[in-house]
């Protein structure tokens, strides 16, 4: 018999209604991938927007980082950004600190992106991740290098999302 038999979504507990993402009924998931290139002559704090107007609505539940061997490169960050080029929100609210001078595969990369989120907000949409007083309606995602290291390499990002 067992000792717990239970549902652990306290709105369902409590017979009110919650979200397809979490009732056990499901969402589709969006996909995005991207492609870029560091070049030996980038500058430390290069700026690499991977992902234009995604919707703040969104919640990201796997992202991955896999890159080539991208010597002296010992310090990058995934975070959001204003659209249109604009200025920082958090550029490490998905991952910081993260080396990529040793070579990421699918495998080793997997998850990496979302390094920096709390176990406690997996939940948590992209607006309520940011932690603005009046999130925006869509974010910029972007790698930041803030040690962008010495030699050129390709870094691929696939994020996935679901709607919260």
């Amino acid at each position: 018999m067992p000792i717990e038999n239970k549902y652990v979504d306290s709105l369902v507990v409590a017979g009110k209604k919650t979200g397809p993402s979490f009732a056990g009924a499901g969402e589709r998931e969006l996909t995005m991938i991207a492609i870029f290139e560091v070049a030996a002559a980038d500058d430390d704090g290069s700026v690499y927007r991977v992902f234009k107007d995604v919707p703040s609505s969104l919640i990201p539940t796997e992202i991955s980082i896999a890159c080539d061997a991208i010597t002296g490169g010992t310090d990058y960050e995934l975070g959001l950004y204003r659209t249109n080029l604009g200025a920082v929100i958090s550029k490490g609210v998905f991952m910081t600190g993260q080396t990529l001078a040793t070579a990421l595969t699918r495998a080793t990369g997997h998850q990496l992106g979302l390094a920096a989120v709390d176990i406690a907000n997996v939940k948590s949409t992209l607006a309520q991740l940011s932690a603005q007083t009046t999130p925006d309606i869509a974010y910029d995602i972007a790698v930041t290098a803030d040690t962008v290291g010495t030699a050129a390499g390709t870094v691929t990002v696939i994020a996935k999302f679901v709607q919260g």
